[in-house]
């Protein structure tokens, strides 16, 4: 079965501190084992008009889609994502199997 991806880009709220939310996230994937891997960053070069006001992107990957599907639905995540919502002023979500060209070598 394929890697599944969960794709976030975000724009915060002005007023939230974005490395508590980050912190927040980190501890939760940490704590699930369903989730491969996660990396974010904070966008620092592209063009305002190319990144339409999103500033950062989140992306997980899992084992498989029903890991994907476990985590949306674990009680720590649900709690979690009240949280992540209201610290958003707009985002755009993409979920999908992982089609693999090219990956990263150890």
């Amino acid at each position: 079965m394929a890697e599944f991806t969960h794709l976030v880009v975000v724009k915060f709220k002005d007023e939230v501190v974005v490395e508590d939310i980050m912190k927040g996230l980190e501890k939760l994937v940490s704590q699930l084992d369903n989730v491969k891997s996660f990396v974010w960053g904070k966008d620092i070069e592209s063009m305002e008009m190319l990144r339409q006001g999103f500033t950062h992107a989140i992306m997980m990957t899992f084992g498989s889609k029903d890991d994907f599907t476990a985590f949306q639905a674990h009680p720590d995540h649900v709690e979690f994502s009240a949280t992540f919502s209201a610290a958003i002023d707009k985002i755009v979500l993409l979920d999908f199997p992982v089609v693999a060209v090219k990956t990263a070598t150890a």
